[in-house]
């Protein structure tokens, strides 16, 4: 791939580009094979840029490459040509660092790089971004790519890959590794020698050519799930593998499905493949959700990702990188996959939680802070199998409620069924019970949530019999009694005493499922009686 290919850097920055060459082409290229190869860090940041850069070198024809479980090799059989090719390659991928934005009032287009890079600018230039990093400079990228070719070995060791070299391009810093801080207890890098820690801040200048080319390319990489709050913080979502061949597996099919469209400057997760609109979910765990909805849909006989870093990185002059290692166990991907394969909610994100919202009762409106809230803690909580939580998230608070409309309620109710009752080993008749008494429940709660809540702060099973019995108590009072199966309390008893013969905390499911069915039942209640319409 020479520079005459790369459309999207424009005509000036090829310009730019080819005087770098010129420049560089003074040093007498002595145009033999060079071969090098790079292990894995076992580092997301590190091994997702390997991995990227494993894609940037295999268009180039200037150079053979090899992916293996844990290294990439390379042998460079025209360093001339190489050079070139690789210069091009890199002003190509350095679109993927911006997105072009126009101007509402004067119908100007300029250029904004993406929030949530660690890349520093220098002022526009005609409304061209210019970053003050000297590989996406086009007249500097020849020469940097240059120096990073030299791979004598010296006296210096690397603080990322351990390898010896003789001339850093750069020293150690956010642009080309992102958990390293002003603060030194705060980097996310540490060296150690006779059991004892040594501070990172010694170590700035110990980075080699190749690991800082690897770490500032990183950015380009097309195949990452990235979430800006403008103003506020942006999420990085980097897949973790047991190796560096299946993390490419991943992230090919990833770019391959049509899901990504990184062209978008706060989101880059398409809300279908044949869509140009993005998903704008609350937080990480709802952008984390939805992307496992489009993956499951698209590449269904896949692996997905299970272990994922995701990066928290702040607005402002200091970042200060916030990160989170997550699990997502594979019950829960097959979960997604069981509920898609079914054909009764494809998505649980788009279809059921996107479409809750928290109803005020004073203000007689959506409270739309509330309602991300409560979006975002669903998501999480589904995605960390953590029913508990999940269902004190829909249960109603002063001053207001969760809505459910007809549609959400079915898709709820399909989610509640494969995700729970089946592993609880509830059936259809036994589940009809528990939506009979959650309905009870909801009827003698219409005025006062109070009973609702005493079913969720039960801690023993004898207090949970207690409450039950305080709800068949109050049935005798009940006016309406059209909807209301009185039997459904004996069944569910009936239902609880079976359980706890299994396992003697099993009851705490049976509690759970009858707080989701609560909830809903008294939303719709109050739903149908004025609070808004379904």
């Amino acid at each position: 791939m020479g520079m005459a290919m790369c459309d999207d850097c424009g005509g000036e920055m090829i310009e730019a580009a080819n005087k770098g060459l010129e420049r560089e082409s003074e040093r007498r290229f002595v145009d033999k094979s060079i071969f090098f190869e790079i292990n894995t860090y076992e580092d997301p940041w590190m091994d997702n840029g390997l991995e990227n850069f494993f894609r940037v070198l295999r268009d180039l024809k200037s150079c053979e490459v090899e992916l293996t479980n844990d290294s990439i090799k390379v042998e460079i059989t025209s360093k001339e040509e190489f050079i070139k090719d690789l210069t091009g390659k890199i002003l190509e991928k350095r679109r993927n660092l911006l997105v072009t934005e126009k101007n509402r009032k004067t119908d100007e287009t300029k250029e904004v790089r993406k929030d949530h890079l660690i890349l520093q600018e220098e002022k526009k230039i005609g409304g061209k971004v210019a970053f003050k990093e000297d590989l996406y400079k086009p007249e500097k990228t020849a020469e940097i790519v240059f120096k990073v070719l030299d791979l004598s070995e010296g006296k210096n060791r690397c603080i990322l890959c351990g390898n010896m070299f003789d001339k850093s391009v750069k020293k150690l810093q956010q642009a080309n590794y992102p958990f390293v801080t002003k603060i030194a207890s705060l980097s996310g890098v540490r060296s150690y020698k006779d059991g004892g820690i040594l501070s990172l801040r010694e170590y700035y200048e110990n980075l080699c050519p190749l690991c800082y080319l690897i770490g500032i390319l990183a950015w380009t990489d097309d195949a990452a799930v990235y979430r800006t709050f403008p103003g506020e913080k942006s999420f990085l979502f980097l897949p973790i593998f047991e190796n560096v061949k299946k993390l490419h597996e991943f992230k090919s099919n990833c770019m391959y499905s049509g899901i990504f469209k990184n062209t978008e400057r706060y989101s880059n997760i398409k809300v279908n493949p044949h869509s140009e609109a993005v998903e704008k979910a609350p937080g990480e765990f709802s952008t984390l959700l939805c992307f496992y909805e489009k993956f499951v849909e698209t590449v269904s006989d896949e692996t997905a990702a299970s272990d994922w870093a995701i990066f928290q990185i702040p607005f402002g002059a200091v970042k200060n990188i916030k990160t989170d290692f997550v699990k997502i166990s594979d019950g829960i991907v097959g979960t997604i996959k069981e509920l898609k394969n079914r054909g009764k909610l494809e998505r649980i994100y788009s279809d059921s939680i996107k479409k809750m919202y928290f109803f005020s009762e004073n203000k007689k409106t959506v409270d739309w802070d509330l309602t991300r809230e409560i979006q975002e803690k669903l998501s999480k909580t589904f995605l960390f199998d953590d029913f508990r939580v999940f269902t004190k998230s829909l249960l109603p608070r002063k001053g207001g409620y969760v809505s459910f409309s007809s549609e959400v309620k079915q898709n709820l109710e399909e989610l509640i069924s494969v995700w729970r009752c089946r592993r609880m080993g509830v059936s259809k008749e036994r589940l009809d019970a528990i939506k009979s008494v959650g309905n009870i429940i909801a009827k003698v709660s219409q005025n006062n949530a109070s009973l609702l809540y005493k079913i969720d702060k039960v801690r023993t099973v004898d207090e949970f019999w207690s409450v039950l019995r305080e709800v068949a108590r109050k049935i005798v009072g009940m006016e309406d009694l059209r909807m209301v199966k009185p039997m459904a309390l004996d069944e569910l008893i009936q239902l609880v005493k079976d359980v706890v013969v299994v396992d003697k905390e099993g009851w705490r499911e049976v509690r759970d499922l009858l707080i989701v069915y609560s909830s809903m039942y008294h939303a719709i209640d109050k739903m149908t009686k004025g609070g808004e319409k379904q």
